[in-house]
């Protein structure tokens, strides 16, 4: 079941036309027996256009499927036990994270990111979880499309975003109403109704992978959860290249724009590839998108110095949030790696600690 599940992330999320690469991916992810050293698996996944920033997140979402599976049956598990496999599963997957930056290590020097020529949103939407909606007509045509395919599959992906990371579902569904849907609840879809602030919406996947659909809980009845099908808007997951996570604490930023110092900054978020700044008491744009610009900060004690160019650049009464695509840079990535990962551990233990929604707390999970 682990291995079908890596697997399916894996094929979703990686461009590779080699079937048998990813499969045997997918068992050294599962600690299986393979056919393929790693070595050689790796620069085979790097010829075929993979980047490095894109396997690194990709494995961070595999890591977090392990890592979930761990915590769905800690209370019957000795904590001695849950240490120790929590331990193996942190370690397997740092030596497969530092085969990848070994063997990516060319790749990563010569790759040359392209510059966007108009301001992105990539970034921007990691908290509010909005973007343009689509007008009536294009609305009921994708709905129409999505309620085919998913009364055909009998199935529904739902995800959310909680801190950056994102947290999937796949439900089963039970019934088809014009814009209801009635599905089987489980501890995974709670999980992630549980992800939004509100605690009763989530983002259902469409037939084209390119939109999603806001579903709301409409009714709880037993072993029943009604949705009800809301806006339709680009997918969220589309507009975001690197899987990122937002910081905990305050990281003072030090930002060079033309040579001149910018202070009050603050980092925001952080992916294997781009930082999410904040500019602090700013009511004009500083740059351009396009422009290249340095920051200075300091990430677990250690002193980075990354450049990079301007994604986006959004000006909000007194603050500018900006988005920045690094410069590859073997060190910074390294740093920014293993930050990522530290953040995101702590990003799953809290959402396991998430209490159940109100809408769903009469819900009846079947065992």
């Amino acid at each position: 079941m682990l291995y079908e599940e890596i697997l399916t992330v894996l094929q979703a999320s990686l461009n590779c036309e080699k079937d048998r690469v990813l499969e045997s991916l997918a068992a050294h992810i599962c600690d299986e027996a393979v056919d393929m050293p790693l070595n050689v698996l790796l620069q085979t996944i790097f010829h075929h256009g993979v980047s490095v920033a894109d396997l690194l997140s990709v494995l961070l979402n595999c890591e977090s499927v392990r890592m979930q599976r761990l915590f769905a049956g800690h209370s019957v598990q000795p904590v001695s036990v849950q240490y120790n496999n929590l331990k193996d599963v942190i370690d397997h997957f740092n030596t497969i994270q530092d085969a990848v930056l070994k063997e990516g290590k060319g790749y990563l020097l010569q790759s040359e990111p392209k510059v966007s020529s108009s301001a992105g949103s990539e970034g921007l939407h990691l908290d509010r979880l909005e973007v343009d909606e689509v007008d009536e007509a294009v609305r009921h045509q994708i709905l129409e499309e999505s309620l085919k395919q998913w009364r055909s599959r009998k199935q529904i992906k739902v995800y959310n975003f909680f801190q950056g990371v994102p947290v999937y579902a796949t439900a089963d569904i039970l019934t088809v109403e014009e814009d209801r849907l009635e599905v089987l609840p489980s501890a995974d879809l709670i999980k992630v109704f549980a992800s939004h602030p509100q605690g009763n919406s989530a983002y259902a996947i469409c037939a084209d992978d390119q939109d999603q659909v806001r579903v709301t809980v409409a009714s709880v009845s037993g072993h029943r959860v009604q949705l009800k099908l809301e806006e339709v808007a680009q997918s969220l997951l589309n507009c975001r290249k690197n899987l990122g996570v937002r910081m905990h604490l305050d990281v003072d930023v030090e930002l060079y724009v033309r040579n001149k110092k910018i202070s009050d900054v603050l980092l925001r978020d952080i992916s294997f590839a781009g930082l999410g700044l904040t500019l602090i008491n700013m009511r004009d744009e500083p740059c351009r998108t396009g422009e290249v610009v340095e920051c200075r900060f300091t990430l677990s004690g250690k002193r980075i110095v990354a450049h990079g160019w301007v994604r986006w650049v959004v000006v909000s009464g007194e603050e500018v949030r900006l988005g920045m695509e690094l410069r590859p840079h073997l060190g910074v990535q390294q740093a920014l790696q293993k930050e990522v990962f530290q953040i995101q551990r702590k990003i799953i233990v809290q959402l396991n600690d998430l209490p159940v929604p109100e809408p769903l707390r009469a819900v009846k999970i079947a065992q």
